[in-house]
């Protein structure tokens, strides 16, 4: 897989056949280059098309057919450094949201049709159509994204992009993938293709591109980075059911985000419930 325009915009592209865990790969990778003296730059890439370990949020599994879906892990170096005169930065609890958004902007342009690609917090990229947005619901998720902080500090920002897998394929009736969305792939049927790596370089290019640039607006700009993450939400304005990490349950209504990120929800009793852990379900 060529990748060039990836290459061309990223300092270290780092292809794997196959891997276990692309997060686990750069991490370790990261950590030891860190100790010898020589870190790995900001914007340093790891890539498969064929996942074999992967992990979600909460350890869930997240395992990659070959040659359908891409697993790609970004380094994010210096997150929060260098605010701009007028707020402070966005600390690392937007990293997840920024990388939904601009897996977001890099798969929109594939769908011409009306329906909309967005995040639904904290983590997950989905496809709404208009009957998803009338019941509140999220739509199907086409990418996960998984965020670990190193002990250097720097962050590995890992996604999983379902761009081939075909509709019997999909791990549960709530995902999809560009192909079996119907999206305009360009007739590529699997990333060992030409198609299919043109299609994958475009779609990553894009995503690098974009997550590149909202993190430096987090840091200069990030009323700007803020906004970005605001528009792509498919949450906010929505009725939910949070699933907290102690086993409680809670309704509401999701109304913005906190400083941090977190998301706040209104309660129907009053008052308000500050979420930056747990599971979010929409309720029709």
């Amino acid at each position: 897989m060529d990748l060039t325009r990836t290459r061309e915009l990223l300092p270290d592209v780092m292809l794997r056949e196959e891997s276990p865990s692309t997060n686990a790969e750069l991490r370790a990778l990261a950590v030891a280059r860190a100790e010898s003296g020589d870190p790995l730059p900001h914007g340093a890439l790891l890539l498969t098309t064929h996942q074999t370990a992967g992990r979600g949020r909460l350890d869930r599994g997240w395992v990659t057919p070959p040659g359908t879906a891409v697993a790609a892990s970004l380094l994010v170096r210096g997150f929060g450094a260098g605010a701009g005169e007028r707020d402070a930065p966005l600390g690392p609890g937007w990293l997840p949201l920024l990388a939904g958004s601009a897996i977001t902007a890099a798969l929109q342009p594939f769908f011409t049709d009306g329906r909309r690609v967005g995040v639904k917090w904290p983590n997950d990229v989905h496809l709404r159509d208009e009957d998803d947005a009338i019941a509140g619901r999220p739509g199907r998720k086409l990418c996960g994204i998984l965020c670990e902080m190193l002990p250097t500090g720097d962050i590995v920002v890992g996604t999983g992009i379902n761009l081939l897998l075909p509709e019997w394929e999909l791990p549960t009736e709530r995902a999809t993938s560009l192909l079996a969305a119907g999206a305009d792939v360009g007739g590529a049927e699997s990333l060992a293709d030409d198609a299919g790596q043109d299609l994958a370089d475009r779609v990553v290019a894009a995503y690098a591109a974009e997550l590149l640039r909202l993190a430096a607006w987090a840091a200069e700009d990030p009323d700007r980075a803020r906004s970005r993450v605001l528009r792509h939400s498919l949450t906010l304005g929505t009725e939910v059911r949070v699933h907290l990490p102690g086993g409680e349950i809670v309704d509401g209504r999701a109304r913005g985000l906190a400083e941090d990120g977190s998301l706040v929800v209104d309660l129907p009793t009053g008052g308000e419930l500050v979420v930056s852990a747990g599971d979010v379900e929409h309720l029709r």
